[in-house]
């Protein structure tokens, strides 16, 4: 198996990109791997999914590339992300799904901040955490929501922070099981407190909506995991189960920054903490966490 995906990948990097690149492995996780190709006209990134028989990854996640393309084309029709997408397809062997897509240069969110926790610098970690919002908002003003923020999601270079990975993604509209694959909520440790509730109160076949302020507190929660090398709920060293996990999560009881936090910020921990609210009608919106934070940077 491993040897035929090579040669597929092989296969495809001369369809694609005319030429035999290089190409080297960079994620393999529950069904989807990432390779970066480094072309004679820059490096690119290749996108295969297949099935997934792990029980906490993806039902048809063989579609999932093909999914993201069309997702990647609606943003770019919105004029939203415009250059992220390269080309998509179907496995010659008809198996699974790839996605071609710009590689983007930077650091991810984690590896960003982590340089902060031993190095203070208030108005960097401002600035990183408003590069962040300001994608988010970017989506919401669109009428998209992103689906499955989390560390690795978050490109970050210089003043701007770029998003990936839209398979999760909805499109303004979509009405709740109406989309091209059932929603679930994404990774746990990042789902707001109303849908983790309903993630433990519906079946695996019911789609669950995705709202703006869910993703704000999804993006806060990411930003105070990012800062702190801690989640907000639990642990990343957890022994619960998944769904005592998600009961912690529905709770909405956060640990305090003061325990958690590098060094003191206050006014970055109260935006947080806002963020961070149990009740959706009180968290400030996306470009409203961009605001407070740029006048901190």
């Amino acid at each position: 198996m491993a040897h035929s995906l090579h040669t597929t990948v092989h296969q495809l990097i001369a369809s694609v990109w005319g030429e035999q690149a290089p190409a080297a492995l960079v994620a393999d996780r529950r069904g989807t791997c990432l390779w970066r190709v480094d072309t004679r006209s820059g490096p690119y990134a290749l996108k295969i999914t297949v099935a997934c028989d792990d029980p906490q990854g993806h039902v048809d996640s063989e579609r999932l590339a093909l999914v993201e393309a069309e997702l990647l084309l609606g943003l770019r029709a919105d004029g939203i992300v415009t250059d992220l997408y390269e080309a998509h397809g179907t496995l010659p062997d008809g198996a699974g799904s790839w996605l071609a897509l710009r590689w983007v240069s930077g650091d991810d969110a984690e590896a960003a901040f982590a340089k902060l926790r031993t190095n203070p610098d208030p108005a960097l970690a401002a600035a990183h955490a408003a590069a962040m919002s300001r994608a988010v908002a970017g989506l919401h003003a669109g009428g998209w929501r992103h689906g499955d923020l989390q560390e690795v999601h978050f490109i970050l270079d210089g003043s701007t922070a770029h998003l990936l990975d839209f398979a999760m993604a909805h499109a303004p509209g979509r009405p709740v099981g109406g989309g091209p694959v059932v929603y679930r909520g994404a990774y746990d440790w990042f789902m707001s407190p109303e849908l983790a509730h309903a993630r433990l109160t519906t079946t695996p076949a019911d789609d669950l909506p995705l709202t703006p302020a869910s993703e704000v507190w999804s993006l806060c929660a990411v930003i105070y995991a990012c800062w702190t090398g801690t989640y907000p709920i639990s642990s990343r060293t957890t022994t619960q189960t998944t769904p005592e996990l998600r009961e912690e999560l529905a709770a909405g009881r956060i640990k305090p920054l003061r325990q958690t936090r590098p060094w003191p910020f206050a006014a970055f921990e109260d935006i947080i903490t806002g963020g961070l609210n149990t009740d959706p009608n009180r968290r400030p919106t996306a470009r409203d966490l961009q605001h407070a934070f740029e006048s901190l940077a």
